[in-house]
């Protein structure tokens, strides 16, 4: 492992409990990277022992600052929740293997809350590089944990090939809401993609949701070569 100090160059909170940290070396440069990848971030705890966290980047490689979209949950996120501009955290990476496959035909990405984190930058490359058909399923259990609602929503209205299909979990519906609800299944999914044949699916969130889906779509005959996964608790 190689850490490196990284300087804290904005905070922008999106909920109660969810931040974007954006993050530069002090030169204001940021290490090459792919969609998808990890890195692990180490701060002092307040007894002065070094603790460390893994989260995926949520920002594209060609961006000016590593981004990571984080939910206020466990000891580690306090100590982030006390960052501020100009502080620094050590950074070292990247890592991983939720890589988007070079020989995809189209892609599917579903996340659950936070897991839109890996994905953003997963979709950006899909839309504006590869150029291949694409869409996002994202569930949350209100509207305000949908991150990136607004720029998922241009990029869809901005390019014929990608589509986005927002849920929300919650019992009380916003009004107004034009989305769908409910959890994210099989069901859902061929309601809104027809056949699910010749597509990749990358699944981010929590052991339970991104689990129990992985195995609904290999069970529905999906590849198991054709569903990728990144999960976490």
């Amino acid at each position: 492992m190689k850490f490196e100090p990284f300087v804290v160059k904005d905070i922008a909170e999106e909920t109660d409990d969810v931040c974007i940290f954006r993050l530069t070396r002090a030169d204001g440069s940021v290490p090459a990277y792919q969609p998808g990848h990890f890195f692990l971030m180490r701060l002092p705890d307040e007894a002065g022992k070094m603790a460390q966290r893994s989260y995926s980047a949520a920002s594209h490689p060609t961006e000016s600052a590593l981004s990571f979209c984080v939910k206020l949950k466990g000891s580690f996120t306090h100590l982030l929740w006390k960052m501020k501009n100009g502080d620094i955290i050590e950074i070292d990476g990247p890592y991983g293997v939720f890589l988007l496959k070079a020989d995809d035909t189209e892609r599917v990405f579903i996340g659950g809350g936070v897991g839109i984190s890996a994905l953003r930058s997963m979709i950006l490359q899909t839309v504006k590089n590869d150029q291949k058909k694409s869409c996002l399923f994202h569930s949350a259990r209100s509207l305000p944990g949908l991150i990136y609602y607004s720029e998922m929503k241009k990029l869809a209205e901005g390019n014929r090939n990608f589509k986005f299909y927002p849920t929300l979990t919650c019992e009380e519906i916003p009004s107004g809401w034009d989305g769908s609800c409910g959890r994210i299944g099989v069901p859902m999914l061929r309601e809104k993609l027809g056949s699910l044949e010749g597509k990749t699916f990358y699944l981010c969130g929590s052991k339970e949701m991104a689990g129990q889906l992985a195995e609904a779509l290999i069970a529905a005959g999906i590849p198991k070569e054709k569903v990728k996964k990144d999960e976490w608790g």
